[in-house]
């Protein structure tokens, strides 16, 4: 059994490198493209209909929501509870605050991600603002403050987010982040992945860095671009229109995405430094994101 499952795996794998090889010959000569760099273009109408498809898979978020139960929501009353969900996106959790009875509001820069969010969740709450000005809400509002996905590196100095996330956080409040190993976790998203818990870098002696995915009305490719031990990267993305009248006449639109990626311990103490106590770091592997976790702070 071990023999078949290992071929089988090298099978898939060089599938694999050839869709990317593939791939690499679409070119954009005159097809014409479109390039995206600010977030608030970024995140349109169009990126909001699969944002959570891309990048929040469901094993995922209830494994987190669990982790929240457990961890940092078990001692609280319910009516005492007032959770910040800062860079929002479309709230994947926001119905799921909704459920236990807890007050939620998601606060993001994208009207379009917002809008999706209120779609999927209407009885939630959801504003459009920024979360580097301190003055965008009183000291000491909310009991949990939330920053998930990859929002705490899509801000080119994290220890803003940090100094406001404890300022807008209560005495004994929680604070919840998603966190990364910059140079070791799975960038392939799992749509792209061959079949569910199967990862191509462990049959990889080069990192494999590039998801291919099909929708309806074009492919996707996301690609992370990141040298070892740096902190800058970025993650690219082609959306390869079918139609091209759908992209305002340009075959291909790439999205830039630039992060800074410190290291995970770096991150947490430039978290402490702001004010934060560290509590835990939960390990999301068991839900498939191996070297992702949820780091808990504490004020």
């Amino acid at each position: 059994m071990g023999i078949e499952y290992i071929f089988l795996a090298l099978l898939v794998f060089a599938m694999y490198v050839i869709t990317l090889w593939m791939s690499g010959q679409e070119g954009f000569e005159n097809e014409g493209s479109i390039t995206y760099e600010d977030p608030e273009q970024i995140y349109d109408d169009i990126y909001a209909s699969i944002y959570d498809l891309i990048w929040n898979p469901s094993d995922m978020l209830k494994y987190q929501e669990v982790s929240f139960q457990d961890i940092a929501l078990a001692e609280w009353p319910k009516a005492s509870v007032s959770v910040l969900d800062m860079a929002c996106g479309t709230g994947p959790h926001a119905c799921w605050f909704q459920t236990l009875g807890v007050k939620y509001l998601g606060v993001d820069i994208s009207e379009s991600m917002l809008s999706k969010g209120r779609e999927m969740c209407p009885s939630a709450r959801f504003q459009k603002g920024d979360i580097t000005q301190i003055t965008l809400f009183p000291p000491k509002t909310y009991s949990h403050v939330l920053l998930l996905g990859f929002s705490v590196y899509e801000f080119s100095n994290s220890k803003i987010l940090a100094d406001n996330a404890y300022q807008w956080l209560q005495p004994g409040g929680w604070c919840m982040v998603h966190m990364v190993d910059p140079d070791k976790y799975d960038p392939i998203h799992n749509l792209a992945a061959p079949f569910a818990a199967f990862s191509l870098q462990k049959y990889s002696y080069d990192r494999q860095a590039t998801s291919n995915i099909y929708f309806d009305t074009f492919k996707y490719i996301g690609t992370l671009k990141k040298d070892k031990d740096e902190d800058d990267a970025v993650y690219n993305e082609t959306l390869a229109f079918y139609d091209k009248s759908q992209n305002n006449g340009n075959k291909y639109r790439e999205n830039k995405h630039h992060w800074v990626m410190p290291s995970k311990e770096r991150l947490i103490d430039i978290w402490k430094t702001s004010g934060f106590r560290f509590h835990e770091s939960v390990d999301l592997v068991r839900c498939g994101k191996e070297y992702q976790y949820i780091v808990y702070f504490t004020k």
